[in-house]
């Protein structure tokens, strides 16, 4: 089979490191497994060397090819979308025959069409693998707003979907989201939630650098992850400067991103003092400050939540931390969050609602730790890497079985 990403391992998306999960599973099942990427190229400060054009990895062929650079060229960014599609139906034609190609939605829309059309070609049964629905966020941040081109790109998008053995998304929201579409026809759509961010390092657990270590006395709300523009991260610090009596409460956030500076710029006097910004940091890292964090912030944009599902929860969960969650009510994860009692939710850019629940989970410490224990629980009950990729083995020997003559 081939799998297709823009990005993988050791590339620095979440889903590149996933995936990698995702192929080493079904090598180890015995399939014969076909990668392809690109080189490293998800972050420019990043650091990530070169890596080998093909290798051999966990059993796996990865042939990895090399784009121009494309950050703040819009049109070698549009090029590279365009190569890398080309290159997708080249490695079928070429490398094949392939019982089963897949492909997740980066870049959107172009990569999902080019892999079915791939799958068409060579007969091979296509998974779309959707962490993202596109165009529709699209829509919503601006990128495709315009009428007409959402459109085009919606109806290739269905075309994708409707020619798929199997659609995989993320939650009951995105489902919901593909089942409306106006030119939905017949699509077999599954739910596969991600698992805990994997690490690939020996290193194992290891202790957040000095200045990322929580000071004495403190309680700590921690975000992990870009810094986007699908974030809503504006409330959050909002809700801070409601807090400046309660200078023991801190904000952190751990990543990068497009609203970086943004929101630096907003957090104005609080700025080194109780909002704390640091770098992105390896997977090993990463989970250390999170460790250090007394709850943990998962929060969106109003309507995103529909077409996209945030992985960080499930790294929260993995590393036992309450969650403070800002999506609509009646979204799948915050219905996930009441039930199961790992945090509290609040509506999207309800900035009063915000700051009561930190001064909430800040005021009592046995609830915290409660939901901390059911974080652990809960994080090992439905997101455990062994659990869901057992689910990712079971689809392909049923797409398997489907394959083989009667």
């Amino acid at each position: 089979m081939l799998a297709i990403h823009r990005y993988y391992w050791p590339d620095s998306p979440p889903y590149a490191s996933m995936l990698r999960a995702i192929v080493a599973r079904w090598g180890a099942d015995g399939h014969r497994v076909h990668v392809l990427s690109t080189q490293p190229s998800y972050k420019i400060g990043a650091g990530l060397a070169c890596q080998p054009d093909e290798e051999l990895l966990d059993g796996a062929l990865v042939r990895r090819i090399d784009l121009p650079s494309e950050h703040g060229r819009p049109l070698t960014r549009l090029l590279n979308v365009a190569r890398f599609a080309w290159a997708i139906v080249r490695q079928a034609r070429r490398t094949g025959p392939y019982d089963v190609i897949m492909a997740s939605t980066m870049p959107p829309v172009l990569t999902g069409a080019a892999a079915r059309l791939a799958a068409r070609l060579t007969g091979a049964s296509f998974i779309y693998h959707c962490m993202d629905i596109h165009p529709e966020i699209g829509r919503l941040s601006g990128e495709f707003r315009h009428p007409f081109l959402f459109r085009v790109l919606q109806r290739i998008d269905a075309a994708t979907c409707n020619g798929a053995a199997r659609v995989i998304v993320l939650s009951r929201d995105m489902a919901g989201a593909l089942n409306n579409r106006p030119s939905r026809r017949g699509v077999d759509v599954r739910v596969i939630n991600n698992f805990n961010l994997p690490s690939f390092s020996d290193v194992g657990d290891v202790d957040p650098p000095g200045e990322m270590a929580k000071p004495a006395g403190c309680f700590r709300l921690l975000f992990a992850g870009n810094i986007g523009r699908f974030q809503g991260l504006e409330s959050l610090v909002d809700a801070m400067h409601r807090l400046t009596g309660r200078p023991e409460i801190e904000l952190a956030f751990l990543g990068e991103g497009r609203a970086l500076e943004g929101i630096k710029s907003r957090a104005g006097g609080l700025l080194g003092r109780q909002i704390k910004f640091f770098p992105h940091q390896s997977v090993e890292i990463a989970r250390a400050v999170i460790r250090t964090a007394d709850a943990c912030v998962v929060t969106l944009v109003p309507e995103i939540i529909r077409y996209a599902y945030p992985s960080k929860t499930m790294t929260y969960l993995g590393e036992g931390r309450p969650l403070l969650v800002c999506v609509e009510a009646e979204s799948e994860l915050a219905e996930f969050v009441k039930r199961e009692g790992v945090g509290l939710t609040v509506e999207p850019n309800d900035i009063s609602a915000l700051a009561d629940a930190i001064v909430s989970l800040a005021d009592d410490s046995r609830r915290l730790s409660d939901m901390a224990g059911r974080a652990t629980q809960v994080g090992n009950e439905y997101f455990a890497q062994e659990h869901v990729l057992s689910i990712w083995s079971r689809l392909l020997e049923e797409i398997g079985a489907e394959r083989k003559p009667i």
